[in-house]
């Protein structure tokens, strides 16, 4: 079985004074496009992991009403993206053999990339990840997840570049939010 895991647990310095996951676009926040998005690829469950402003990201994704959704608050998050990825990835249930790993900032990306990564061969690969002209993107399918965990706990990457399928995929795959003009930029794109 496969799950999702949305790393929601940054603090949106670049963004200015709100949190960007909470800002609406398109009559939802960033967070609840997401997590819309998780919904709709081949996983079992959608995991966010949260850290600055657990109440209220939850409270967003709360809305969804969906019982396959979870939220788990990062304990550690201050020492980094990888120690939110490994919070999220211990919380997978023993029978959840991969992780489809979202960002919350990204909301033009689609159910559709997912399927198309999840139904890769990928023998030899831990991971596979869609990328745009050179830039890796996301989501990143992590296929061995015990291996990637034991990467992370010794304070290493989760994979190296090698251990990676890279396929090519469109601008969507890489356009995240970080700054308030990159709204108004993804906006005009479409």
């Amino acid at each position: 079985m496969r799950a999702a895991i949305i790393l929601a647990a940054g603090r949106s310095r670049r963004f200015g004074i709100a949190n960007k996951l909470l800002v609406r676009r398109h009559g939802k926040t960033l967070l609840q496009s997401a997590v819309q998005i998780a919904l709709s690829a081949p996983v079992c469950r959608v995991i966010v992991v949260t850290s600055v402003d657990d109440a209220r990201l939850r409270g967003a994704v709360l809305t969804t009403s969906n019982s396959r959704v979870s939220v788990l608050f990062a304990r550690d998050h201050r020492d980094g993206h990888h120690a939110s990825l490994l919070h999220g990835l211990n919380a997978l249930r023993r029978r959840e053999r991969e992780a489809l790993v979202f960002l919350g900032d990204m909301p033009d990306l689609t159910p559709a990339t997912a399927r198309r990564l999840t139904r890769l061969t990928a023998a030899g690969y831990k991971a596979v990840r869609p990328s745009y002209q050179d830039t890796p993107g996301h989501p990143v399918l992590i296929r061995d997840v015990d291996w990637v965990c034991k990467r992370l706990e010794t304070g290493m990457p989760p994979f190296g570049r090698d251990e990676v399928l890279h396929v090519n995929e469109g601008r969507h795959t890489v356009l995240d939010i970080d700054r308030p003009g990159d709204l108004q930029r993804i906006g005009s794109r479409r």
